[in-house]
């Protein structure tokens, strides 16, 4: 079984060209992509109807450039992480105009303890000095991808 802290690791999905200028653009670029992770997504339709729902209600942001739509959902068979990168500033909401980084977490309803630790963990990983940067810096996905490896397993 996958824990949260390797899903951080290894997301299921990596878009470091992420073309959305509004919040639900992004969830929507994201979500489809999950669409292609051998059946972790069970209903798509619903799924995505989950997101932009709970997106609606109140802010996803944890940061000025970081966003983490979620949905705790019946719609995916098991917990799910789509990583988005975006070039240019994302708007989502009126007090997020400028979000960078989206990391859309799609969970089993009666997964919420392991829900709770995937966002502890990126939590815990944007907090520290350089990573945010260092991931709006990497210039190709395997750099990336160690950059939150490193940062999700030195906390191990």
């Amino acid at each position: 079984m996958t824990t949260p802290i390797d899903l951080i690791a290894h997301p299921d999905v990596l878009a470091l060209e992420l073309q959305a200028t509004s919040g639900v653009e992004a969830i929507r670029a994201l979500h489809a992509r999950l669409g292609a992770v051998g059946g972790a997504v069970t209903d798509a339709p619903r799924f995505l109807a989950d997101l932009v729902e709970r997106a609606a209600m109140a802010s996803v942001c944890i940061a000025a450039d970081i966003a983490v739509p979620h949905a705790r959902t019946g719609a995916v068979g098991r917990m799910v992480l789509a990583v988005g990168r975006s070039t240019q500033d994302v708007a989502f909401d009126p007090e997020h105009p400028g979000v960078r980084l989206v990391f859309l977490i799609g969970t089993p309803r009666a997964a919420v303890a392991d829900y709770l630790k995937l966002v502890a963990g990126l939590a815990r990983l944007l907090k520290k000095p350089g990573v945010r940067a260092g991931l709006l810096a990497a210039k190709t996905e395997a750099e990336f991808l160690a950059r939150l490896a490193r940062g999700a397993e030195s906390k191990r």
